[in-house]
C-alpha cells in the first residue's frame, strides 16, 4: 500500500509588498472571487455619481451646464461599456483595478476643461469638488497600490496644473486649495494603500490555511496508511482487512456487484521459522507477500497479512474458473520463489502455500462470516489433500 505523496509546498512571503509570481495565477483567482463584486460596485456608483454632478453645474456653472450633460453623457456611456466589457469577458485583475483611476484621470480632465470655458463668478470655489476626484481614485484600490498612485499623481497634476491655470492672478487662492487638497491626497493614498495591503494579507493567509489543510490531510492519510497496513509485509492488516470486507459485502448487496476471496497459508512455516530462525521467517513472509502483489498487480486485487503466515485477498472475480486459475498462478508463483524447506513433514523441500477460495454468491453464503467460514474449511481441505494447491472447485 503507497503511502500518499505530501503537497508541494510553495513558500508564502511574509512581506505584503508583492505577491510571489508563483503565487499570481491563485492572487488573480483570490481577487476575482474577492473583490470583483465590490470593484464593480464602486464602479457602478462612480459614473452614477459623475453623472449626477450635472445637476450641480446647472446652478453653479449655468452657461455650459448644457455641455456638461452632453459631455458627463457621453463619458458615463463609455465608461459603462468599459465596465461591462472588462468585467464579463476580460482576465486581468489589474486592469479590474484600475479602471476607475483610469476613468476618474479622464473625467477630471474633461471636467476642468469645462470649467475653463465658463464664465461664472463661483468657479474659485466650485474647484474645491475636484477634491472628489481623487477620493475615488483611491478608494477602490483593492490590487495594486503602485497603479492607484501613479494615477493619483497624474489626477494630481491636472487639478493642480488647472488650478493655476484658472487663477492666474491670485496665487494665495491656488496655495489655500493645495493646502487643503494635499491632506486630502496624502488620507486616501494611505486609505488605497491599507486596502491592497490588506487583500494581499488575507490572500496569503488563505494560502497558509489551504497549505496546513492539505498537509494535515496528507498526514491523517498517512496515519489511516500505517493504522492499515501491516508493518512486516507492507500488505493491508487484519483491521483493513475486516473493513474491506465489509465494504465489499455492502457494495454486492446494493449493486449485486460480486467478488472472490482467497485465503492463503505457508505450509509448515512454522517448521521454516523453528529451523531458520524468526529473521528468515520475517523475510520469508515478506517474499510471499511481494510475489501474491506482483502477481496480482494487474486486476482489482487486495492483499492482506490475515494473522501469522495467513494471507487474505479480495478480488473482482465472479467466475469460479477465473477464480480457480488466479488461485493456481498464485501458488506456482510462491513455488517458483524456490525458498529452501528441508525440515517439512512431506517429500517437497521447497516452501509452498495452499489456498482456499471462494465467491461472495457461492451457496450458504449470507454474510460476510459465512463467506470466511466456507473459505477457511476450503483452505483446510486443501492441506488434507496434500498442501501446495487450491481446493478442488466441487469441493
Amino acid at each position: 500500500m503507497n503511502a500518499p505523496e505530501r503537497p508541494t509546498s510553495i513558500p508564502v512571503s511574509r512581506s505584503t509588498r508583492s505577491i510571489p509570481a508563483e503565487l499570481r495565477p491563485a492572487f488573480d483567482d483570490y481577487v476575482r472571487q474577492h473583490c470583483r463584486s465590490f470593484l464593480i460596485a464602486i464602479n457602478l456608483i462612480a459614473a452614477a455619481a459623475y453623472l449626477s454632478y450635472a445637476a450641480v453645474d446647472a446652478v453653479i456653472i449655468p452657461d455650459v451646464a448644457l455641455l456638461s450633460l452632453l459631455m458627463r453623457v457621453v463619458l458615463v456611456a463609455i465608461g459603462l461599456c468599459n465596465i461591462y466589457l472588462l468585467f464579463r469577458f476580460g482576465q486581468s485583475t489589474l486592469l479590474m483595478d484600475l479602471l476607475l483611476p483610469l476613468h476618474t484621470l479622464i473625467c477630471t480632465a474633461a471636467w476642468f476643461e469645462l470649467l475653463k470655458h465658463s464664465q461664472s463668478p463661483d468657479i474659485p470655489t466650485f474647484i474645491y469638488a475636484s477634491i472628489a476626484f481623487i477620493v475615488l481614485c483611491n478608494m477602490g484600490a483593492r490590487v495594486s497600490f503602485g497603479g492607484a498612485l501613479a494615477c493619483s499623481l497624474a489626477i494630481s497634476a491636472v487639478i493642480l496644473a488647472s488650478v493655476v491655470q484658472l487663477s492666474p492672478d491670485d496665487s494665495r487662492a491656488a496655495l489655500v486649495f493645495l493646502l487643503v487638497y494635499l491632506p486630502v491626497l496624502c488620507l486616501s493614498l494611505f486609505i488605497s494603500w491599507t486596502s491592497t495591503r490588506n487583500v494581499r494579507q488575507a490572500f496569503l493567509a488563505d494560502v497558509e490555511v489551504r497549505r496546513h489543510q492539505a498537509e494535515l490531510s496528507t498526514l491523517n492519510q498517512c496515519l489511516e496508511q500505517l493504522a492499515a497496513t501491516d508493518a512486516l509485509t507492507c500488505v493491508g492488516n487484519r483491521r483493513a482487512f475486516d473493513q474491506r470486507l465489509a465494504e465489499s459485502w455492502t457494495m454486492l448487496q446494493a449493486h449485486g456487484r460480486g467478488f472472490a476471496l482467497l485465503l492463503v497459508d505457508i505450509d509448515y512455516f512454522k517448521a521454516f521459522n523453528d529451523h531458520f530462525g524468526h529473521q528468515a521467517g520475517d523475510q520469508c513472509l515478506q517474499e510471499v507477500a511481494r510475489s501474491m502483489v506482483e502477481t496480482l498487480r494487474h486486476g482489482q486485487a487486495q492483499t492482506f497479512r490475515y494473522g501469522g503466515e495467513e494471507f487474505a485477498i479480495l478480488l473482482q472475480v465472479s467466475n469460479a474458473d477465473e477464480l480457480r486459475s488466479i488461485a493456481e498462478r498464485l501458488v506456482d508463483q510462491v513455488a517458483e520463489l524456490d525458498i529452501p524447506h528441508p525440515h517439512r513433514p512431506d517429500a517437497q523441500e521447497r516452501l509452498t502455500i495452499s489456498v482456499g477460495v471462494a465467491l461472495s454468491h457461492d451457496e450458504g453464503v449470507q454474510s460476510p462470516d459465512d463467506l470466511v467460514a466456507r473459505c477457511d474449511r476450503l483452505l483446510y481441505l486443501a492441506k488434507q489433500l496434500g498442501r501446495n494447491q487450491v481446493c478442488p472447485a466441487q469441493a
